[in-house]
């Protein structure tokens, strides 16, 4: 009989774009795969790779402890329906409550810190209970596995979880194969383009005003933004915001996809000024598929980007230090931004490669379920 082994988060879009690759090659090795989360994407995917999703409720964005609680109830009732073997958690909510229900029911689990977001980043109340239950889950857990260094260290240093039980991995795999350039794109116009859910803490206020200035001295210049309007986080940007800028003339806003190759192969620099990762998707595929890339210097950024190898890191929430890295990446020559390009692949292929990642999983499931 076939091992079950469950991926609980909060978005099946997101689970299917950041750990899919993982997910299919466990379900080719015989394992039963299903996911758990939020039913917000096609699931056509999922059936091609034989993995079964079941939608679950989570409210992602609201503070409502009885809602949570509530949550943490049908993860328990559902885990000891489902007699998984293993379970593995991503994202706060579900690491903290289905920690909790994984623990009720006996059944292993790794929780999986893919990044310190709005939470951590706002100091007060609301950090400190985080941290509380962040540190009353992760207890049960077999391992916890951590994207970046300096978030690694910040739970060990705080007391949130044990430092034997930590392990740093190479975030979660970019599939080489898939990702990658069709060719140099034309530098006229040249074309940034910022990819992410369209959130402050993603810096694209930053963005926009850098974008302002930059202009100003280079007209022609194209400033572009790809991704989620009024996502469900309380640091979203709205609709109305965005076509105040659109009106204003600094950005052109492209809209949300599932499919952002086409956009990344088109643009000549890709910008994220985020003010913190676990460590970011949207630069490793940047980098991937050899676009030059300018980043903030914080964590789930700079293990990403050499500065002055494959792009510049600017400091976060500092318009003038991105407005400089833009400027100095319109001063290089074509054949200067393709050597960052090809640098940033060779980067990628090292550390990142999506095969890397299936052979993590794979071990340490052979190692936990033979303990099992």
């Amino acid at each position: 009989m076939a091992h079950k082994i469950a991926f609980v988060g909060n978005s099946s879009q997101t689970m299917c774009n950041f750990r899919m690759g993982v997910m299919a090659a466990l379900s080719a090795q015989g394992y039963e795969v299903v996911v758990i989360a939020p039913q917000d994407s096609d699931i056509t995917v999922y059936k091609q790779n034989k993995i079964r999703l079941i939608p679950i409720d989570i409210d992602c964005k609201g503070m409502n402890p009885l809602r949570d609680i509530h949550t943490a109830q049908i993860l328990r009732k559902l885990y000891r329906q489902e007699k998984f073997d293993l379970i593995f958690h991503y994202t706060i909510k579900p690491v903290i409550y289905g920690g909790w229900a994984a623990r009720r029911a006996h059944i292993p689990q790794i929780s999986v810190i893919t990044g310190l977001g709005y939470t951590f980043l706002k100091k007060g109340w609301i950090n400190r209970v985080a941290k509380m239950l962040y540190r009353h889950s992760l207890k049960s857990a077999k391992e916890v596995w951590f994207l970046n260094l300096e978030d690694k260290t910040l739970f060990a240093e705080q007391n949130i979880v044990s430092s034997f039980k930590t392990r740093l991995i190479s975030g979660e795999g970019v599939n080489l194969t898939k990702y990658k350039s069709s060719g140099t794109v034309s530098s006229s116009p040249f074309v940034f383009l910022f990819v992410g859910r369209v959130l402050w803490d993603k810096g694209v206020g930053e963005y926009v005003e850098a974008a302002r200035v930059v202009k100003k001295q280079h007209p022609k210049v194209q400033f572009k933004i790809l991704g989620q309007l009024g996502a469900n986080n309380p640091a979203s940007v709205g609709q109305e915001q965005m076509e105040a800028w659109e009106q204003s003339g600094a950005v052109k806003y492209v809209g949300e996809t599932n499919n952002v190759l086409p956009y990344m192969d088109n643009a000549n620099c890709i910008v994220l000024p985020s003010y913190r990762e676990g460590i970011s998707r949207v630069l490793l595929e940047a980098a991937a598929m050899e676009r030059p890339i300018i980043a903030s210097n914080v964590p789930g950024c700079r293990e990403i980007v050499v500065n002055g190898e494959n792009g510049f890191l600017c400091e976060p929430r500092n318009t003038s230090s991105l407005i400089a890295c833009m400027m100095h990446m319109l001063s290089l020559s074509d054949e200067q931004r393709a050597q960052f390009g090809r640098n940033g692949r060779e980067l990628v292929h090292q550390r990142y490669d999506e095969e890397i990642i299936i052979r993590l999983y794979l071990d340490k499931l052979k190692e936990i379920l033979h303990d099992v």
